[in-house]
């Protein structure tokens, strides 16, 4: 790999940030297929290559998900108080908050439910998906809440996820109406075994 190769890839993984506000303009088609592209690139436990994705561009079902997940979080944060706990609940109960942020394209990468390391390698697809977006100008923010519309089968019927493959996470993508600041991050707890 060539010294301006390993620099880009450096500077992806040091300035993608997460993104919550997206222009209102879709992700075109061949764009998502290179995030997805890039996603199986990532490592994998015995090359297995547990994962699969399904791409929502439907508004209305996104924020039908959405309207499922969030009265089910505010009830669930009732007794958590201060910090970012009162920030969470305010933009929760905000009148048409959606859990994803109104990106025009949501990928919910799904694993081989089989698979003893589904977790792990999916996750590693998604942040590969993450670097990639953020290296061709689109934001992304993962999505966590998601999981609590896992039990509900209705609406996973409605994301098509094929069978013998469950779900991992989701990431929305979109192209970004802000630059976030980045966070300060802490500095890391590194035992060294020499």
């Amino acid at each position: 790999m060539k010294d301006d190769n390993r620099t880009a890839v450096l500077d992806a993984i040091m300035t993608r940030r997460s993104v919550r506000n997206y222009a209102d303009r879709q992700i075109p088609d061949d764009v998502v297929n290179r995030i997805i592209r890039a996603g199986i690139q990532a490592p994998t436990a015995l090359n297995l290559q547990p994962w699969a994705f399904v791409v929502v561009q439907d508004r209305a079902f996104l924020d039908q998900v959405s309207d499922y997940c969030v009265p089910i979080m505010l009830k669930g944060m009732e007794q958590s108080r201060g910090g970012i706990s009162d920030e969470f609940r305010a933009l929760l109960a905000t009148e048409g908050y959606s859990i994803y942020y109104r990106a025009p394209t949501v990928i919910m990468v799904v694993g081989r439910t089989e698979s003893r390391f589904r977790e792990i390698d999916c996750s590693l697809c998604a942040e590969n998906m993450m670097l990639a977006a953020h290296a061709l100008g689109v934001g992304s923010c993962w999505i966590g809440s998601t999981e609590v519309a896992y039990d509900n089968s209705e609406l996973m019927r409605g994301f098509g996820i094929p069978k013998g493959y469950s779900p991992v996470g989701t990431i929305a993508f979109g192209y970004p109406a802000e630059e976030p600041e980045p966070h300060e991050r802490n500095e890391p707890l590194v035992t060294w075994v020499r």
